[in-house]
C-alpha cells in the first residue's frame, strides 16, 4: 500500500470536484501554505556535551566558552539563549562545578553575552571570594555590551586590580555610547598610570579622536603606539589612516598607508574614504583602481567612497561607470549610501532631473536625505520652482526635521520671496522645530573650545572679539564685500552683515589667530555644511594674513590656502 502521506493527498484529489468553490479555495489555501521554518540544530558543542560520560569544571569551562564564541559570532542572545546558558549552570551545580572560578567566569561572561546582567550580576555576587581580574572584566564587558557605560565605570572604580582589558573595555564603553572625550580622557588617563596599551584600547582611542576630528589627541595616541614599539598591525594601521584623515591630515594618512607592512581592505577604504572627503576625487579614483590591480574585492564601503570621491570632484562619467560596475561585475547591490552619492553627483553637476528620475526608478524606497539632496542642489543651482516643490514634499515625509525648513526658506531667500520665507518660519515654529544651533571646535594646548554663533561665555571673548575686528577691517581693506543672500530674516542689509560676522567659525578662526603659531594651520570642526559667506571669507583671510585654515564641516574638509580652497568652490 502507498505510505500515508500521499495517500491523503490521494485521497484529497478525489475529494476535490465534490467540495464546494468557498470550501476548496480554502482547502487549497491550506494547502499552499509553506511550513513553518526549522529552529537551526544547536551549536556542536552542546550537541556533543550529553555523551560526555565523565564531566568535570572544564568540561563546564570549554562548554560555555565555546557556547559564548558561537552566541558572539552570530550576534545572537536574548531569553532563549540565556535559557541555555541557566540549563548549562544548573548541570554544573549538579556536577559539584558550579564553585570553580573557571566556570565562574564562564557563567559570567556567558550571560554577558547574552544581555542578561541580571543573571551575570547574580554569578559575580554570589561568590564575593570566587573572584579574579578576569571575573570583574566579564562584568565590565557585559554592562558595555549593554550599553550601560556609567554602571560599567562604577564597577570599574571598585576594582581591586586592573589590568589593561579593564581599562580598554572602559574606552570602548565610552565610544560606543558617544561619550568620544570621556572616552580619550579614559585613555590618557590609563597612559598616565603606566598601564601598558593593549589593541583594543589604542582602535578605539583612534576611533573617538577621528570621530571629534581632534588631531592633538590622536597624535597623542599615535605616540603611545611609537613609545609601547607597538607593531602597526592592520587594525591599528586602518584606525591611524581613517584617524588621520578625519583630522585633517591627509598627507599623514596617506604616509601611514604606504607604510603599512600588511593592508586589508579596512585600510584601503579607509585611504580612499579620506581622500574622497578632503576633495582629491582623483587620487581616490586611481587608488581605487590600484586596489582592484592588487585582486582585491571592493565591498559596499569601497564603493561609497570612490562614488563619493566621483560627487566631490565632479567626475559624472566615471561615477556612472562605477555605479553600474557595482552589481554586474561585483556582485554589490547599490544600497542607499550608494544612491546617496550618485544623486549628490549628478545634482551637483546640474544634472537635477536625471537625479529625480533615479530616485523615482530605486527599487529601494528612497530615504527623505535623497530628496533632501535635491533640495540643495535646487538651492545651489537657483531652481526656484522644482526646489517648492521638493522642498514641501520633504516637510510631508519628514515634518520634524528643521533642515528642510531651513533649506527651503534659504530658496525663497536668495529669491528675495520673503512673504514665503516667513511662511516656513512661521510653520517651522507651530509644528516645535527649531533650526540647530551651528557651532565650532577648535583644538589648543590640549584643550578643546567650542564656539556658537555671537557666542560671548568664552574665557577670552574680549580678546576675540578684537581680533575678530581687526580681521575684518583688514578684509574690507583688500575688497571683501559680504554676501547675506544665507541670513533668512527680511532685515536690512547692515544687520544681515553683523548677523553673519559672529558665526562660530569667524570666532573660531580669530581665536586660532591668538593662540596657534604662525606657520600652523587653523584646524576648525562644525557640525553643519559652511555657509557662502564664510567660505569667502575664510579664503580671503588666507589670502590677505598668509595663514592656512583647514574646516570639516558636515560635508566635506575644506583646505584653503593663498585665498583658494581643495573644493574649487564646488561643495
Amino acid at each position: 500500500p502507498p505510505p500515508a502521506a500521499p495517500r491523503r493527498r490521494l485521497l484529497l484529489l478525489l475529494l476535490l470536484p465534490a467540495l464546494p468553490v468557498p470550501r476548496l479555495q480554502l482547502l487549497l489555501r491550506l494547502r499552499v501554505q509553506p511550513p513553518p521554518p526549522r529552529a537551526p540544530p544547536p551549536p556542536l558543542p552542546l550537541r556533543l556535551f550529553p555523551g560526555l560520560r565523565r564531566r568535570n569544571p572544564h568540561s563546564f569551562t570549554f562548554l560555555l566558552s565555546s557556547l559564548s564564541t558561537h552566541l558572539d559570532a552570530d550576534r545572537a542572545g536574548g531569553p532563549a539563549s540565556s535559557s541555555l546558558g541557566s540549563h548549562v549552570h544548573a548541570l554544573a551545580v549538579k556536577a559539584g562545578a558550579a564553585g570553580d572560578l573557571y566556570v565562574r567566569n564562564a557563567l559570567t561572561h556567558f550571560y554577558g553575552v547574552c544581555g542578561d546582567v541580571g543573571a551575570m550580576r547574580r554569578v559575580f555576587d554570589e561568590l564575593p571570594r570566587m573572584r579574579d581580574v578576569v571575573t570583574w572584566n566579564a562584568v565590565l564587558a557585559g554592562y558595555v555590551r549593554a550599553g550601560m557605560a556609567r554602571v560599567a565605570r562604577a564597577l570599574f572604580d571598585e576594582m581591586p586590580v586592573r589590568d589593561e582589558v579593564s581599562w580598554s573595555t572602559v574606552v570602548g564603553g565610552y565610544v560606543k555610547e558617544g561619550e568620544l572625550d570621556v572616552a580619550l580622557a579614559v585613555f590618557r588617563d590609563m597612559v598616565e598610570k603606566g598601564v601598558r596599551v593593549n589593541e583594543a584600547a589604542v582602535v578605539t582611542a583612534l576611533s573617538a579622536a577621528a570621530q571629534l576630528g581632534l588631531l592633538e589627541h590622536g597624535r597623542f595616541v599615535h605616540q603611545v603606539v611609537h613609545q609601547e614599539g607597538m607593531p602597526i598591525s592592520v587594525n591599528v594601521g586602518a584606525a591611524m589612516v581613517d584617524m588621520y584623515a578625519k583630522c585633517g591630515c591627509v598627507a599623514l594618512a596617506r604616509e601611514v598607508f604606504d607604510g603599512m607592512p600588511r593592508r586589508d581592505v579596512f585600510a584601503w577604504n579607509a585611504m580612499i574614504c579620506g581622500l574622497a572627503a578632503h576633495g582629491l576625487g582623483q587620487d581616490a579614483v586611481e587608488l581605487f583602481e590600484l586596489f582592484l590591480g592588487e585582486g582585491l574585492s571592493p565591498t559596499n564601503i569601497t564603493f561609497v567612497g570612490v562614488l563619493n570621491a566621483c560627487s566631490r570632484f565632479g567626475l559624472v562619467a566615471e561615477g556612472r561607470r562605477y555605479f553600474e560596475l557595482m552589481a554586474e561585475k561585483y556582485c554589490v547591490e547599490p544600497e542607499m549610501e550608494h544612491y546617496g552619492c550618485m544623486v549628490d553627483l549628478l545634482g551637483r553637476a546640474g544634472l537635477v532631473q536625471e537625479a529625480i528620475e533615479l530616485i523615482e526608478g530605486m527599487p529601494i524606497a528612497p530615504d527623505p536625505v535623497l530628496w533632501g539632496t535635491v533640495l540643495s542642489a535646487c538651492k545651489k543651482h537657483g531652481l526656484v520652482d522644482l526646489g517648492v516643490k521638493v522642498g514641501n514634499k520633504l516637510i510631508e515625509l519628514e515634518p520634524a526635521h528643521d533642515g528642510n525648513y531651513v533649506l527651503l526658506a534659504s530658496i525663497y531667500a536668495k529669491a528675495k520671496k520673503w512673504d514665503e520665507v516667513r511662511e516656513v518660519r512661521k510653520l517651522m515654529s507651530s509644528r516645535g522645530t527649531s533650526k540647530s544651533a551651528g557651532w565650532s571646535l577648535m583644538e589648543a594646548q590640549g584643550n578643546v573650545h567650542k564656539f556658537l554663533v555671537g557666542d560671548m561665555d568664552h574665557k577670552d571673548s574680549v580678546q576675540i572679539y578684537n581680533m575678530l575686528d581687526m580681521i575684518n577691517r583688514r578684509l574690507a581693506d583688500a575688497g571683501y564685500v559680504p554676501d547675506v543672500s544665507s541670513v533668512l530674516h527680511d532685515i536690512g542689509d547692515e544687520e544681515k552683515v553683523h548677523a553673519i560676522k559672529v558665526h562660530s567659525e569667524r570666532l573660531a578662526i580669530a581665536y586660532g589667530f591668538i593662540v596657534t603659531e604662525v606657520g600652523n594651520p587653523i584646524r576648525i570642526v562644525k557640525n553643519l555644511q559652511v555657509c557662502g559667506d564664510c567660505h569667502e571669507f575664510s579664503k580671503m583671510v588666507t589670502k590677505v594674513f598668509n595663514r592656512e585654515i583647514i574646516v570639516r564641516d558636515g560635508s566635506r574638509f575644506h583646505h584653503m590656502k593663498e585665498g583658494k580652497c581643495s573644493c574649487l568652490d564646488y561643495w
